[in-house]
């Protein structure tokens, strides 16, 4: 009889300490993922407004189409978890998965979108859902930036709370130039100056 009740008090005790060994190795994994080392580029510079500059003007509806087709085409062979990237009325959205302690966990990160002085769009990070969950916003950047496929214009500050969309270095290579010109979420306007490069 004692036999046994050892038995049964050893299972527990193992239970016990493999639970407290998943939990700390979650814990450390978060506080790696927070306070990992953060590279900061050096935004790419606005290409000078010439005669050929037009300014564009976009919708909400619009932007959005444009997010959701870009991000589909990237994605379309990608086998890293999916997200989706939403502009509302008052902030810019970004919805997907993380997985923590083993569960995956849906989230949708609020952001309010600004432009940068070279023209480019700076995320910052304001609000973050998580279930019933309360995960701190760097954990939650920190993983899209190490699990998720993003372009290489895309820079990812979980230290900063940002989200850099340089859009001088997405179109420096392109027949045109785009950069952000204005953003006005409130009135869902959306202007951006497209510049076509001139040969010397």
């Amino acid at each position: 009889m004692e036999d046994k009740l050892k038995k049964q008090y050893n299972g527990w005790k193992a239970a016990f300490w493999v639970l407290v060994i998943v939990l700390i190795g979650s814990l450390l994994t978060v506080v790696h993922l927070a306070s990992a080392p953060v590279k900061t580029p050096a935004e790419t510079a606005a290409p000078k407004a010439s005669d050929t500059s037009l300014e564009l003007v976009l919708n909400q509806k619009q932007v959005n189409a444009l997010a959701n087709s870009y991000i589909k085409k990237i994605q379309k062979k990608s086998k890293k978890p999916q997200y989706r990237f939403i502009v509302g009325n008052q902030y810019a959205t970004v919805i997907g998965r993380a997985k923590f302690l083993g569960v995956n966990v849906q989230y949708a990160m609020n952001c309010i979108p600004v432009k940068t002085s070279e023209g480019n769009i700076l995320l910052k990070a304001k609000g973050l859902a998580v279930g019933r969950l309360n995960l701190p916003i760097g954990f939650v950047m920190g993983y899209i930036k190490k699990n998720y496929q993003l372009p290489n214009w895309v820079y990812i500050n979980q230290k900063k709370k940002t989200i850099l969309l340089d859009l001088n270095k997405y179109t420096k290579n392109k027949a045109v130039h785009a950069q952000a010109d204005e953003i006005n979420l409130a009135d869902g306007q959306f202007k951006f100056l497209i510049t076509v490069p001139q040969d010397n």
